[in-house]
């Protein structure tokens, strides 16, 4: 390879008068270790009019950088104006999706292949420019080169020349400087420097996005024969590397144990339709676990690599998930707890990844660890395919968890049976923004009967002691004074009433009277679960526990990882009769050879409750029906006056309550006998409209 400085170059080009790809870019390229391209537009049709000297310049192992605008039709200029940075790479992808189409019908084959496999071998790398801050709405129109030897010279260029067909046809022009020669070294430098900010993306006003790799690897298949030139060296290294350790790189693949239902199957469907981005809500027990690793498998199929993060709201669902992920020939990292465990293992895949040494890296996490500095750090350093999937994904909408969405991952999967978030618009329409629109919807009234069981519901309606009733209505008398003030204190005091009401409400001394007496025989008690507020699971524990002698245990947060997953066994196996729990149980917690629940605390939140009957409806060999109890405090009306304010307010209130009782009916096996419980509760407060 010779040097630049034998090149007899003039100080400017222009193409009425000279020939550029003959006696400018040929020669270069063929002298080049190096070159680097910050261009407005590039069309693979330059490879074409170049193809001596690119064949020269792969042929002696150079590697070409082009940061250049995207191919965008107006309409995909729209969608990104309007939409925000974590769009903007699902729009590139389908635009140069299109253009790929395009350059597989008008190139010729040999143009064609060798284009495919100078990007295949990374001989040329694209990064697409977007102008940003004071310059957005504005392109990327800049038109400058810099070719680097093997002695370190250089030469850069500046002018009008695109790297097109149509370039060569207008009257364009090129200013050329050399690195040799002080007058024009710094000029040199600063194009070097200028280049290596657009490409580091340390420019503030132009944002350089990689090549999208489903589109890399479209072009790459595009490939045909064999290479036009010999192969170069880190190529070869490279596929030397991947052979000794194929052994490492576990393959994404779906179990031959796992047939997936028509529903999984139309989900991930769905969201591969999206762009692989996109929030499916599936009711608890349908599967949302396997439907989200078999569409990371198939994701990873055809982008050929594949890193993924899971994240999940509590620890134990990390191990539940490594289950599931190992089956599926995953090998995650597991990161919760002390980052001693899992931050160095977890730095070594990434750079190992993003060398090409691994084609698939996955690490699990809780979402509290996801949120800290140290893991995002990390992850931020990903390069390439990667995925983020989110379990009960409406934890991530908080406003701590959604400071840590990694804008670098481009497919992302959200998981939530109820995603939208309770009396939080701004954690909803974050997540949404992320994550994407709802792609699949499959609610537990689609399930029942198809991936969950069948129920019976019995409400039975627990009256207050003269005491709690007291209470309450000095409470709802309270509450009545502040439902028409508007400032601060008054709502800050107004909130702080109700929950004291609800807690009334839930702890209510009654429901324990209640639940003794729908155990008649302790003995039939089996695989049950008793759902109940703070301040009562004592006292539960200490009726069916000592009074009814029944094999319970409590199950909540005090509880470590192991004892949880031993109280679980007991409990599947029929040691433990039932489990006493809190909230403990709503989201993850797989016990699906739960027979009967007792809702002794009901909650507003839709999310709970909803959960709260998923959990029990799960599946299990021998299974045929679960059966629900709902102890509901329902309070004679405090307002004797019902044509007041104060009296609509509590009956509107009560409303909610009567929601969520008849949305339990009215799938329930027993429907029109829960539904008269139901109309009977609700004629206290004169609602027959719900």
């Amino acid at each position: 390879m010779t040097s630049f400085r034998t090149l007899p170059l003039p100080a400017m080009m222009d193409t009425s008068s000279h020939d550029l790809a003959g006696a400018f870019f040929t020669p270069l390229l063929a002298r080049a270790a190096r070159y680097d391209r910050g261009v407005g537009f590039f069309s693979s049709s330059w490879l074409r009019i170049n193809a001596q000297g690119m064949a020269a310049f792969a042929a002696h192992g150079g590697r070409a950088r082009w940061v250049t605008s995207p191919i965008l039709d107006p309409a995909d200029w729209e969608a990104l104006l309007l939409g925000d940075a974590a769009r903007d790479d699902v729009v590139i992808r389908v635009a140069l999706e299109r253009s790929i189409a395009n350059l597989a019908d008008t190139l010729d084959r040999a143009t064609r292949s060798a284009l495919a496999w100078m990007v295949a071998d990374d001989i040329l790398t694209f990064k697409l420019a977007l102008p940003r801050n004071k310059l957005e709405r504005g392109d990327f129109h800049d038109k400058f080169g810099v070719f680097t030897d093997a002695t370190g010279d250089q030469v850069s260029f500046n002018g009008s020349y695109n790297d097109s067909l149509q370039g060569m046809r207008n009257y364009e022009s090129i200013k050329i400087f050399r690195s040799w020669e002080s007058a024009f070294a710094p000029l040199v430098k600063a194009d070097d420097e200028r280049f290596d900010r657009l490409w580091n993306n340390q420019d503030p006003n132009v944002r350089a996005f990689d090549l999208p790799a489903a589109v890399r690897e479209q072009i790459v298949r595009l490939r045909e024969d064999t290479r036009p030139y010999s192969e170069p060296e880190w190529v070869a290294l490279k596929r030397i590397q991947d052979e000794r350790l194929s052994y490492r790189a576990p393959r994404p693949t779906l179990p031959p144990t796992v047939t997936l239902r028509d529903y999984q199957i139309d989900a991930i469907d769905a969201w591969f339709a999206h762009g692989c981005c996109g929030l499916m809500e599936m009711a608890t027990g349908t599967g949302k676990t396997i439907t989200s690793l078999a569409a990371s498998a198939r994701l990873y199929e055809r982008e050929g690599q594949l890193a993924v993060i899971i994240a999940v709201p509590y620890q134990h669902l990390v191990d539940q998930w490594a289950e599931e992920a190992r089956s599926f020939g995953y090998e995650p990292i597991l990161a919760y707890q002390s980052k001693a465990r899992w931050l160095d293992p977890l730095n070594q895949q990434i750079m190992e990844y993003n060398g090409g040494y691994r084609r698939c890296i996955s690490v699990i996490v809780t979402h509290s660890t996801f949120a800290r500095e140290d893991f995002q750090r990390t992850i931020y350093r990903l390069q390439g395919t990667s995925l983020l999937i989110a379990d009960e994904a409406h934890h991530l909408g908080a406003e701590q968890q959604r400071q840590s969405y990694p804008d670098h991952v481009p497919f992302r999967l959200a998981l939530s049976a109820t995603p939208d978030r309770w009396f939080d618009d701004a954690g909803t329409l974050a997540l949404r923004d992320y994550f994407g629109e709802t792609v699949f919807s499959f609610t537990l009234e689609q399930a029942i009967g198809v991936s969950l069981t069948n129920y019976y519901y019995y409400p039975h309606r627990v009256e207050l002691t003269d005491e709690e009733m007291e209470r309450y209505a000095d409470l709802s008398a309270k509450i009545a004074r502040l439902a028409h003030r508007d400032d601060t204190d008054a709502q800050e005091a107004l909130r702080m009433l109700l929950i004291k009401r609800a807690d009334l409400l839930n702890n209510a001394e009654n429901k324990l009277t209640e639940l003794a007496q729908l155990i008649t025989n302790p003995d039939d008690v089996a695989h049950a679960l008793f759902y109940c507020a703070p301040g009562q699971i004592d006292a539960a524990l200490r009726l069916l526990g000592i009074e009814k002698g029944i094999r319970v245990h409590r199950f909540t947060a005090e509880e470590v990882p192991r004892t949880r997953q031993r109280l679980l066994a007991e409990f599947s196996s029929g040691q433990l009769q039932g489990l006493v729990a809190m909230k403990c149980l709503d989201e993850g917690v797989d016990v699906p050879t739960t027979q009967s629940a007792y809702f002794l605390a009901s909650s507003g939140n839709p999310r709970e409750f909803i959960q709260r009957r998923g959990r029990v409806l799960r599946r299990a060999p021998g299974k045929q029906f679960a059966i629900l109890h709902d102890l509901v405090a329902i309070p004679n009306p405090t307002f004797s006056d019902q044509a007041g304010t104060s009296f609509d307010m509590e009956r509107s209130i009560m409303r909610h309550e009567f929601q969520r009782i008849k949305e339990f009916a009215n799938p329930a096996l027993n429907k029109h006998l829960a539904l008269d419980a139901v109309w009977d509760m609700a004629r206290l407060y004169g609602i027959i409209d719900f």
